[in-house]
């Protein structure tokens, strides 16, 4: 008799572990939303004609990428995601995620005919449930938008491109660089890689 009631319970529980794990792994893509701040920084190198070598530093700003990007203007994509009001009252707070950067060029008609190439920022989760929960009009659905933001800027070898987040999307503020100039964004984290258990589990899915 006992047996036949834990299994049932033991099911349940393993259900519902398995569900809080997806809603981790993917929340986990996301960061926290609150007031504007920086969220990347751009240099640019000219390579060639409309070509540019770009230097992105996001996230954790602990480690700089490097892109080739066509054209003359450059542009970063984010993802927000907006929760009903009432489930910021279970602490879930407006997000966003870096996605996309790319090149782009002033005139419609060199768009349409130079070469392009965009690179992705993230790394996508096997179950996307944000889209999914998106999707789901249901009185009970907990997000209120998932909505793209984009910000762009001439690819300017004289300048430095710092992006900031807001609670209506991206903006950005350049400044001129000189000799020696270094990043100075603060970094809020140490550097070391997150060893948490949602960590660990979010790298398995």
């Amino acid at each position: 008799m006992k047996r036949t009631i834990l299994l049932p319970l033991t099911s349940a529980f393993l259900a519902i572990g398995l569900v809080t794990l997806l809603v981790v792994s993917n929340i986990y893509t996301f960061y926290r939303l609150s007031d504007e701040a920086p969220i990347a920084e751009l240099t640019f190198v000219a390579t060639g004609p409309e070509q540019y070598q770009a230097t992105i530093s996001y996230g954790d700003f602990c480690a700089a990428e490097q892109y080739i990007l066509y054209g003359n203007q450059w542009r970063l994509d984010a993802r927000f995601l907006k929760w009903q009001s009432w489930a910021n009252l279970f602490g879930l707070d407006a997000m966003y995620r870096i996605e996309r950067l790319g090149g782009r060029y002033r005139e419609v008609g060199d768009e349409n005919s130079g070469q392009q190439h965009a690179y992705k920022l993230y790394t996508e989760p096997r179950i996307d449930l944000a889209a999914i929960l998106q999707d789901y009009d249901g009185f009970f659905s907990p997000v209120d938008t998932l909505y793209g933001s984009s910000v762009y800027e001439d690819m300017d070898v004289d300048f430095r491109y710092r992006v900031y987040r807001s609670q209506s999307g991206l903006l950005v503020r350049k400044e001129r660089r000189s000799a020696g100039n270094i990043i100075t964004i603060e970094i809020n984290s140490d550097c070391v890689p997150r060893s948490g258990l949602f960590s660990r589990l979010a790298s398995i899915l």
